[in-house]
């Protein structure tokens, strides 16, 4: 059988059998992957560290007739600061999740890849809400379904203060256009200022994220309801990022 050698972020494990998981991957080569690796849930198998959500890995697969399997991983960096706090978790999560649920398998994306790399020493050091909505936002960027946010849909002209914006037809709409919308939304200026702000956000660890508490909510809603429409469902990361937050109420 045929092996090859992948380097990839482990988007998402789903345990089966005693002692069995299926690995989800975004790789550098081949986009996102699933692979089965098994025993790997026991304390002695080889395979146990290296094969847990977040972790940024090398790994030897053997293709299969129906899906591959994990013969040997190594770890290239293992973000313990996500999974040792509830905050981080849920936040990356959340970006984990969209990714997944919004990629084809098998579809090389190295810009995806890229930001996945640039985003997991971020949100283990600085605040996970606003690290999540960047990366959000640059995501749906690269993947070619992000709302117009800074010119009209219609006319082409830049918008300029308070708005209107429409899921249904793209993006954002200035008041001379509003009536052509098939829906609409209030846009007001504070919130096309923090999604500019965000896709251009450079991933340095030295560059500031300063947004205000009011600005987040905003975009963490707006973005949450535009993925959730374009997904037809709900995603479950945002139940347990309610969760928490109800706790601190």
């Amino acid at each position: 059988m045929e092996n090859y050698k992948v380097e990839g972020i482990i988007l998402k494990t789903d345990d089966f059998g005693d002692a069995n998981r299926v690995i989800t991957l975004f790789t550098k080569e081949f986009g996102k992957i699933e692979a089965n690796a098994y025993g790997c849930r026991r304390v002695r198998s080889p395979l146990s560290g290296a094969l847990q959500m977040f972790n940024h890995i090398s790994a030897q697969i053997t293709r299969g007739t129906k899906i591959d399997t994990i013969k040997d991983a190594d770890i290239i960096h293992f973000y313990d600061e996500i999974t040792k706090n509830l905050e981080r978790l849920a936040y990356a999560s959340l970006l984990f999740e969209i990714i997944n649920r919004m990629t084809l398998p098998r579809q090389s994306e190295l810009e995806i890849f890229r930001l996945l790399k640039k985003f997991l020493p971020i949100i283990s050091e600085r605040n996970p809400k606003i690290a999540s909505l960047i990366g959000i936002c640059q995501f749906m960027e690269t993947s070619g379904v992000q709302l117009s946010f800074s010119r009209c849909i219609y006319c082409g002209k830049e918008i300029l203060g308070d708005a209107a914006i429409s899921f249904l037809d793209g993006g954002a709409i200035c008041i001379d256009c509003i009536d052509s919308a098939q829906d609409f939304s209030p846009y007001p200026e504070v919130l096309r200022k923090t999604f500019e702000k965000m896709l251009s956000f450079d991933w340095k660890k030295d560059t500031k994220l300063n947004f205000n508490s009011r600005q987040l909510e905003i975009a963490e809603n707006f973005l949450i309801n535009y993925v959730q429409s374009l997904l037809g469902s709900n995603l479950r990361s945002i139940n347990f990022i309610r969760e928490l937050e109800s706790l601190k109420i």
